[in-house]
């Protein structure tokens, strides 16, 4: 179903695969720490994660490893619910140090209103889509909206 992208334009989209491409790169540079994704970037993750194959050999030629999802955190009391804050403002900071600090700039389709980016809090239950949202894009597309020299840092 061609250009079904789940009420997002080419643009909304392009930015998204850009931000899911630097949140890729920060799990990468820091494998051993919790990195949150804002709305946007978990649906992009979640769209990735339905061709199982692809993600996880993806997955094996960018990290070595397979790189699970984990939909609960935040979401198991209180306590949780502020560690994933905290933890989410950490990935904030990192963000704007690797990318910039309008790498998360403008409201995203899933923020609040504010326009201040939030982090995911995954349902699984919602993101059971009988229609995969497709939007005509190429990663070229996605990778000019990144700064220039984003991929520097990888060394």
């Amino acid at each position: 179903m061609q250009g079904s992208g789940g009420g997002w334009t080419r643009e909304q989209t392009t930015r998204a695969i850009a931000r899911y491409l630097m949140f890729l790169s920060l799990i990468y540079l820091y494998p051993s720490r919790p990195i949150v994704p804002t709305p946007e970037i978990d649906a992009v993750w979640h769209q990735h994660i339905l061709d199982t194959s692809k993600y996880a050999a993806d997955c094996q030629q960018l990290f070595g490893r397979f790189v699970h999802h984990f939909p609960y955190f935040g979401r198991r009391g209180e306590s949780d619910r502020v560690s994933l804050q905290a933890t989410f403002a950490e990935t904030q900071a990192l963000f704007e140090e690797h990318f910039g600090s309008e790498a998360l700039a403008e409201a995203a389709p899933g923020s609040e209103e504010n326009n201040s980016p939030q982090p995911a809090g995954c349902d699984p239950i919602n993101f059971a889509t009988k229609v995969r949202p497709t939007v005509d894009i190429k990663i070229a597309d996605a990778l000019q909206v990144l700064p220039t020299d984003w991929l520097d840092f990888l060394g």
